[in-house]
């Protein structure tokens, strides 16, 4: 399946969405900032259980090749996520900023006086395309699925079609 994910810039991307995957309705206000694709899937061996959040963002205008839009947003990332590992990764459709995230998520359970704390990991690729910035975010609930996260993030941002014309494809 690849959906169209409509951006805020009125144009839209496609993303091939994973076999079995199951669609969660958006939170309010999500869609005003570009959250286009909210759900869970099943991937990996053994199989695990992952979420996916997928947005579009306007880009404001740079006059740079593709690369160098993607290592731009690697400093500005740091700054907002120092735990992060982040990088410039090359993907079938493009250079791409590439963050990987350890930590805990704090679930509030219904009824209970505590928080239960998950370990949690996610891989996020930004996939810069001149016009546009397209957000896959793969999440998994602990270590042992730091493979699966990998793979599924990295092969849904490969995923992303840009459309045409665009200036990433120019400069390529």
């Amino acid at each position: 399946m690849t959906p169209a994910v409509q951006s805020r810039a009125s144009d839209s991307v496609r993303i091939e969405l994973p076999e079995g995957f199951e669609s969660m309705p958006l939170p309010p206000g999500a869609a005003v900032q570009g959250a286009s694709i909210l759900g869970r899937f099943t991937a990996g061996d053994p199989p695990v259980s992952l979420a996916l959040a997928v947005g579009v963002a306007p880009l404001a205008a740079m006059p740079l090749p593709a690369v160098a839009i993607a290592s731009s947003l690697v400093v500005p990332y740091r700054r907002r996520h120092p735990a992060a590992q982040v990088g410039v990764a090359m993907l079938a459709n493009g250079p791409a900023l590439v963050a990987l995230h350890a930590g805990e998520y704090r679930l509030p359970p219904e009824g209970a006086r505590e928080e239960l704390f998950l370990p949690r990991i996610r891989a996020e690729v930004q996939v810069p395309d001149g016009n546009r910035l397209v957000v896959v975010s793969v999440a998994g609930a602990g270590q042992d699925d730091w493979p699966a996260v990998i793979a599924e993030a990295t092969r849904l941002a490969g995923s992303v079609e840009k459309g045409r014309g665009t200036r990433a494809e120019r400069d390529r």
